[in-house]
């Protein structure tokens, strides 16, 4: 349903949206300056909103600003991917477990899974192509999406979604290995059936093996050099 009385963004929200959609989709390389000159004729704003955007995505770790060099995409390390997923492995599998437990109080939580389940099935009858893996993009977010909103307990939510940004970003690394994605969509059938049938353990057991499974194909990715693109993956140690 369309709300009709949403209010349009404010050109600083328009623009810190954009550039952030930007960077997490690779479209803006880690490392790569954002000069105050190119972010304006790129957005079409001024530079007061690309400033206020800037500032904020700095804030979020996705840019960095130093003195006298500007603001730069921030670069991807081994070390900072690993502490991401040692988080994540921590948070998520405690979210799911919740969702569990919520979804035996509340039936509409396991047929959002359901349908999810059913959606990934679809799929996982497809060729890899690009759509293919657009599609599955979409779908993972979907997913995600679903498991924060689902997830009962305020703060691991917000939690959750706070690492997001940096996760996205490291997607279309990992999709560098299209053959790795039709495991993907097995684990993600698994957790989604886990939760409609009620499984607080195999839902967590199924998500902790998804972090480790998708850790080991960035890690892979990044020692290779190249992402799902073919382009050179800008790593610092």
């Amino acid at each position: 349903m369309v709300q009709i009385d949403a209010k349009p963004l404010g050109k600083t929200e328009a623009v810190y949206l954009r550039l952030k959609a930007e960077i997490e989709n690779g479209d803006f390389e880690p490392g790569q300056a954002l000069t105050e000159f190119m972010l304006v004729e790129h957005t079409g704003a001024s530079r007061t909103p690309v400033r206020e955007a800037l500032r904020r995505l700095a804030a979020e770790g996705l840019v960095n600003i130093a003195p006298r060099v500007g603001a730069t995409v921030a670069r991807i390390s081994l070390g900072s991917v690993r502490e991401l997923f040692d988080y994540r492995r921590v948070l998520e599998p405690a979210a799911i477990r919740m969702v569990v437990e919520e979804a035996s109080q509340n039936p509409s939580i396991g047929s959002r899974f359901a349908e999810i389940e059913s959606r990934f099935a679809e799929l996982a009858t497809k060729e890899p192509t690009d759509a293919f893996i657009a599609e599955y993009r979409q779908l993972a977010e979907v997913f995600d999406t679903t498991l924060i909103e689902c997830t009962p307990n305020a703060h691991l939510s917000r939690a959750i979604r706070e690492l997001r940004p940096h996760t996205a970003r490291l997607r279309r690394i990992a999709h560098a290995d299209r053959g790795r994605l039709l495991d993907a969509i097995a684990e993600h059938r698994a957790m989604c059936q886990a939760i409609v049938d009620g499984g607080a353990d195999a839902a967590a057991e199924a998500l902790r093996l998804h972090l480790v499974h998708v850790d080991e194909a960035i890690f892979k990715a990044l020692l290779s050099g190249r992402d799902n693109r073919g382009r050179d993956i800008d790593l610092v140690s």
